[in-house]
């Protein structure tokens, strides 16, 4: 057995911080949008509230800096966390937006926690990663992938459907934030230190502005998954491909349950959507042909 590492340990405690504070924000950012819905203005005792949650969700971006770049904890340890920062928003749902736990948020949850312990299980020490053997023109072909593949996205979205438009820019908003993750990694890197930490804000930027897009076009319900699952399996290849970390079978195995996992979490809404959307069509349907009869 491994003696235990403490640059580890506090690595992944950070990490499952950062990601708390990051959901917890955007569960105390519903809350004060829903204050704002009754107040029906801005201007309300709920703008504190707002501003409150998103300095939280902001903060994220430097707290997590720290496992990456300070303890050199290993991304394909630390993406998976976002599936535990997920529960966090369920559970802040529950307690304080009063909204219940359905059965597939429960057994999503379940399997997100087992993919993480298995992921975690197996953790080699950061020391044990030769982290230093980054890449640059593997990180290039990455950028450029994604910039192409964010100008596909948007060319083949234009003409879908608003859930499509939003499940797409939440995957591209996933793939900015693995690239984020990847940047705040390899900044402690001296000679690149400078470089990829201006290259971090912008992937932040670009992360911001495809989600709140994205959720212009689609519920959070069905923005959320696309871009958690995207960015935890982006982060993950992205650390193999371009600073040669490593990863074992039963660590697949969790990330693959974490994936599921999100999905089965937000199942049940998405169902609810796709049957109220159904709905709706029959009921327009039925009062055309009422007005031509």
């Amino acid at each position: 057995m491994s003696p235990f590492n403490t640059d580890l340990f506090f690595g992944l405690l950070i990490g499952f911080i950062s990601y708390i504070m990051l959901y917890v924000g955007k569960g105390i950012q519903k809350y004060a949008i829903e204050g704002f819905k009754v107040d029906k203005t801005i201007k309300s005792k709920h703008s504190g509230v707002w501003i409150f949650g998103t300095v939280l969700t902001a903060s994220f971006m430097f707290i997590q800096w720290i496992p990456l770049a300070v303890f050199h904890t290993p991304m394909n340890l630390i993406a998976p966390l976002e599936g535990i920062g997920m529960i966090s928003l369920f559970v802040f749902s529950f307690i304080v937006l009063k909204e219940p736990f359905s059965k597939s948020e429960i057994t999503g949850a379940v399997i997100i926690i087992t993919g993480t312990v298995l992921i975690n299980v197996v953790a080699r020490a950061p020391e044990e990663l030769q982290r230093e053997e980054f890449t640059l023109f593997n990180f290039l072909i990455a950028l450029g992938i994604i910039l192409i593949l964010s100008i596909i996205i948007g060319i083949f979205a234009f003409r879908k459907p608003s859930f499509i438009k939003g499940v797409l820019l939440g995957l591209t908003a996933g793939s900015f934030m693995a690239l984020q993750t990847l940047a705040k990694r390899v900044s402690d890197i001296n000679e690149l230190a400078l470089i990829f930490t201006f290259v971090t804000f912008a992937f932040a930027i670009l992360t911001l502005g495809f989600t709140q897009f994205a959720f212009t076009m689609a519920r959070a319900n069905f923005v959320v998954p696309s871009f958690a699952s995207m960015s935890i399996i982006f982060t993950i290849v992205f650390g193999l491909l371009i600073i040669n970390e490593t990863i074992v079978t039963i660590q697949i195995i969790g990330i693959v349950c974490i994936v599921i996992g999100i999905v089965i979490m937000n199942l049940k809404n998405i169902i609810i959507k796709e049957e109220k959307e159904t709905s709706q069509t029959i009921s327009s349907l039925e009062k055309e042909e009422q007005q031509i009869g």
